[in-house]
């Protein structure tokens, strides 16, 4: 097909929302050809560097046997599905066993949660994603583990060996509270304990111990812990709170300190010596300056993930959105509404460190539902999509983002954490038992009247095409969107890493336009970030002519004046 964009085009592909002012014009006569520019002397030499990931939530992904919670041979099951989708990595939140839903609080390192079936269940799980091409990272957690832990028994008791395993001490010190704030609250952070008479340090809350990585021999203990899972064929680690690791004192000596930075780069000369290309990638989440210190000039973490990314896209998306970016480095001014934060955050991530070494993604298991955040806006979601997949560095993509999963309601993370939506039956295709674990009062015991809500949630949600059976059979969903956007990210370099990128602040400010350039050809994104309105813009000189949107197929023609329909993406 060919045709003009002095008109409307015809096929919509992407959508944003409103700007709070109306678009700025340029002076009479002017031509939009000028750019910003952005070197990139990166490499595309590690497999993660050319990865999109897929965080799988495993109790709520699909469900094999029955009996609530997802397991492993039910992600088995939907490998298929995900090779199809065009991912090639999955992190799985923690599958070690432990006592609470999230798992975050390891009992056993060495032992498989049992909800999710048996180890030769894992090792098959395993098995099967390497022979389709895809890579796996297990969450893991070195920074604390779960109160019912053997080690943290014996320590409070005083055992002979692990008297020091945690950190302890007899009084309630003063100056100290949640690490990442500034705020004094000793309660906050050190837990008495009755078996011992002594206070005991817990960032994350008395049931989850924060471990004493001071002490050589916790840190020989969780070495081993690496290495055994490595030998299980893990393709490398995604780790938890790794800001948290070593205290050196009261705030600001709770984080990013510098032993903490010195055991990170430690850990990864033990794993790299084991695997060499195992991947290590940080949940750091404060400013990427400071997210950059965890590389320590290429000795350290391979990766990061950039926080900042997802929060500039929900803010332009949606501009009403009473949230602030609270922990990263762009302004908390409403100025996050603008296309100028894209930008803003390229640079930030060039400046802090290679642009391969930080990992864009919009949402995850401890954030509102990128759904949620828009409103339950397709249009919009499918921006925010497109704006994904076309920023350089290691993606990452929560399960269900791919259909725009949402969450029933705010306040509690369970909520961000829902069942996969498989197809349009009484259970969502995640079972054949109408048994779903967030009905189920034994995961929420600190809820003294839990009811359940997932099965009456998705009565409301049923036939209006929100499942993968019914968006695959939809070429226009946000499932087939982001299908068509995986897989040409995959197939062109200058999406995952260009030599250059060339940022045109065009007349009109609902336009994202970018070139990027790699082994001496231009690959070009157009984006409408409006979702409710057209955007006219002047089109840079080097730009009029014909080209081919390679979404699409379509001949299109670029002319002196043209027009993006309400949410539009060319890319070309």
């Amino acid at each position: 097909m060919r045709y003009c964009l002095s008109l409307l085009l015809a096929a919509s592909l992407l959508v944003a929302c409103s700007s709070a002012t109306p678009p700025a014009t340029l002076p009479a006569g002017q031509e939009p050809e000028s750019y910003r520019s952005l070197v990139i002397d990166d490499e595309l030499n590690q497999w993660w560097h050319k990865a999109i990931f897929y965080e799988i939530w495993p109790r709520s992904f699909y469900d094999a046997d029955g009996d609530g919670s997802g397991d492993f041979k039910g992600m088995t099951a939907k490998l298929d599905y995900l090779k199809d989708l065009g991912v090639n990595g999955i992190w799985l939140t923690p599958i070690f066993e432990a006592p609470s839903y999230h798992g975050y609080d390891f009992q056993d390192f060495y032992a498989v949660e049992s909800d999710y079936g048996t180890m030769a269940d894992f090792e098959e799980f395993v098995r099967e994603s390497h022979a389709r091409g895809i890579k796996v990272i297990l969450d893991l957690v070195l920074n604390h583990i779960s109160d019912k832990h053997e080690w943290f028994i014996k320590s409070a008791n005083k055992v002979p060996g692990y008297e020091d395993y945690f950190i302890w001490r007899d009084d309630l010190p003063e100056g100290w509270g949640p690490p990442w704030s500034s705020e004094s609250r000793p309660e906050a952070v050190w837990h008495w304990s009755e078996a011992r008479k002594a206070y005991y340090y817990g960032a994350f809350g008395s049931t989850q111990p924060d471990v004493n990585l001071t002490k050589q021999a916790v840190v020989d203990e969780l070495n081993n812990l690496a290495g055994f899972w490595l030998e299980k064929g893990v393709d490398g680690f995604r780790l938890d709170a790794v800001r948290y690791a070593v205290e050196e004192g009261a705030y600001p000596g709770q984080a990013d300190t510098q032993s903490t930075m010195d055991y990170w780069t430690l850990f990864t000369q033990h794993v790299k010596s084991i695997k060499p290309d195992a991947m290590l990638v940080a949940e750091a989440w404060t400013d990427l300056k400071t997210v950059g210190r965890y590389r320590n000039d290429g000795k350290g973490l391979d990766s990061a993930f950039d926080f900042d990314f997802g929060n500039v896209v929900i803010d332009i998306l949606n501009p009403k959105i009473k949230r602030t970016a609270d922990f990263g480095t762009v302004s908390n001014t409403r100025m996050l509404q603008s296309r100028e934060n894209l930008w803003t955050n390229l640079q930030q991530r060039k400046a802090a460190g290679p642009m391969t070494y930080f990992s864009p993604f919009l949402t995850n298991h401890d954030q509102n539902r990128i759904m949620h955040s828009l409103e339950n806006n397709r249009v919009k979601a499918k921006i925010a999509a497109s704006l994904l997949m076309t920023s350089p560095g290691t993606l990452y993509l929560y399960y269900g983002e791919e259909i725009g999963l949402s969450q029933y309601k705010t306040g509690d993370d369970q909520y961000r954490r829902a069942i996969m939506q498989w197809s349009e039956d009484a259970s969502a295709g995640f079972n054949t038992t109408g048994q779903f674990w967030l009905d189920q009062s034994q995961w929420f015991p600190w809820v003294s009247d839990h009811k359940g809500w997932w099965a009456g949630y998705w009565k409301t949600l049923q036939g209006k095409g929100l499942s993968v059976e019914a968006q695959a059979a939809d070429t226009e969903s946000l499932y087939s969107h982001y299908k068509r956007l995986i897989h040409l990210r995959k197939q062109i370099p200058a999406l995952q890493l260009p030599e250059e990128i060339r940022y045109y602040p065009v007349d009109n400010k609902d336009i994202w336009l970018v070139e990027n350039l790699h082994n001496g050809k231009s690959t070009w994104v157009l984006v409408n970030l409006n979702a409710s309105r057209t955007a006219k813009f002047q089109v840079p000189v080097q730009l009029q002519g014909q080209h081919q949107d390679q979404l699409t197929g379509d001949t299109i023609v670029l002319e002196k004046k043209s027009v993006l329909k309400p949410g539009q993406t060319l890319i070309f």
